[in-house]
């Protein structure tokens, strides 16, 4: 059954989260409360469905979001642990490279952490992206000693 998230919003007027999701049957939208399961008669082709509250990580869109931000969240953590410790300590000459050194254990470490979960709960994208990002840091650390 191809359950597909289209759009979470929130209802102001009873205050819950709604959900709306498309009728396996005919396609069409059928809004439900986020934290609604069971079975549900859809409105427009009154066919029987199943829901049990949960998403399915198939979507293609969402591995590649997941992916994305398993390659790039390293890289922003990095960039904003280096100018964080720049702009409170202001580094004195070779201070830096300290700081520096500092980020890249920061981002390595949160890598890792991204990587090791996204194996354990058989996140592929999540795993992927963070395998990835290690290697990228990996291999721009190689380039940028070959250069110094």
């Amino acid at each position: 059954m191809n359950r597909k998230l289209l759009k979470p919003y929130v209802n102001s007027m009873a205050g819950s989260n709604m959900v709306v999701i498309q009728c396996p049957h005919c396609g069409e939208d059928v809004e439900l409360e986020d934290d609604a399961s069971g079975l549900f008669d859809c409105p427009h082709c009154h066919n029987n469905f199943d829901w049990n509250g949960d998403f399915q990580s198939s979507d293609l869109k969402a591995k590649f979001l997941l992916f994305l931000f398993s390659i790039f969240s390293p890289s922003i953590l990095f960039i904003t642990s280096l100018w964080l410790m720049v702009s409170v300590f202001s580094p004195r000459s070779f201070e830096i490279i300290l700081y520096l050194v500092i980020s890249l254990g920061i981002c390595a470490l949160y890598t890792i952490s991204l990587a090791i979960y996204g194996g354990l709960k058989k996140n592929k994208p999540l795993l992927q992206g963070a395998l990835l990002s290690i290697g990228a840091t990996y291999l721009t650390i190689f380039m940028m000693g070959e250069l110094l």
